[in-house]
């Protein structure tokens, strides 16, 4: 009998051990005895795995049922309207700066594209997005911090 016969050879009335390798199989082989071990012991992990369910969830719910002492009542999660609004400016200024060293790389990825003739249309096409989603970005930011955003058609003249 070969290997391959012998790994596929498995009784009816055997469930999961039908899989393991038969027994000469195993005296002849290191890598066969470590398969049917492994095999032994995610058999007994699936039995288990009921039980330990089980068990997680009676302790989460006695330690779910335990006051919380360390909290204070009448306390704000999220802190006052100012801080929530520095956090929205912040991450909105973050984003702008983001935005903008994306487009810086992105025209630098296309302009080696372009010297070592690949194709760069769409990384120079998601730089020209990322500049101009970035300026839209800018003017929100511009626009939370109160500052008038004059439009200058003089070009500095």
């Amino acid at each position: 009998m070969n290997a391959i016969e012998a790994l596929s050879k498995r009784g009816d009335d055997e469930m999961m051990t039908g899989y393991l390798p038969s027994s000469e199989l195993q005296v002849q082989s290191r890598t066969a005895r470590l398969g049917a071990r492994l095999i032994r012991i995610a058999q007994i992990i699936s039995l288990t795995e009921a039980s330990i369910m089980f068990a997680l969830a009676c302790a989460l719910v006695t330690l779910s049922s335990v006051n919380a002492t360390a909290q204070t009542p009448g306390g704000n999660i999220f802190g006052s309207d100012q801080q929530v609004g520095n956090a929205i400016r912040e991450a909105i200024k973050w984003g702008r700066n983001l935005l903008f060293l994306m487009g810086v790389v992105f025209v630098g990825w296309g302009v080696v594209n372009y010297g070592t003739e690949k194709p760069a249309a769409k990384q120079i096409i998601a730089a020209i997005g990322c500049f101009a989603f970035g300026g839209i970005v800018a003017l929100v930011y511009s626009i939370s911090q109160g500052n008038a955003v004059n439009l200058d058609t003089g070009f500095g003249n």
